[in-house]
């Protein structure tokens, strides 16, 4: 994930979190499924991964994730959902 820009990083945020939602609802009704814990587990992993290379590269996806220095300052240009583009 190293090399890839703002619209890639997004994808696989977007992607791994509806996988994350699903998997989760699936578990309400199979709590002792292996293979959905195991899944569950790898796409937690994929958006962590993402998600903190587009904070690192992009800036913050959320307004807890915002320090003190820049508080009211994270949210300058378009966000991504709007077409923001690095």
């Amino acid at each position: 994930m190293m090399n890839m820009d703002r619209n890639g990083l997004m994808k696989i945020i977007t992607q791994a979190s509806f996988a994350l939602d699903d998997t989760r609802l699936f578990l309400d009704t199979h709590p002792s499924c292996k293979e959905a814990i195991e899944y569950y587990n790898k796409a937690q992993a994929v958006r962590e991964e993402a998600w903190n290379e587009y904070t690192s590269k992009f800036g913050p996806l959320a307004f807890y994730e915002v320090s003190n220095e820049d508080y009211w300052e994270w949210n300058k240009g378009p966000m991504p959902w709007e077409g923001g583009n690095c």
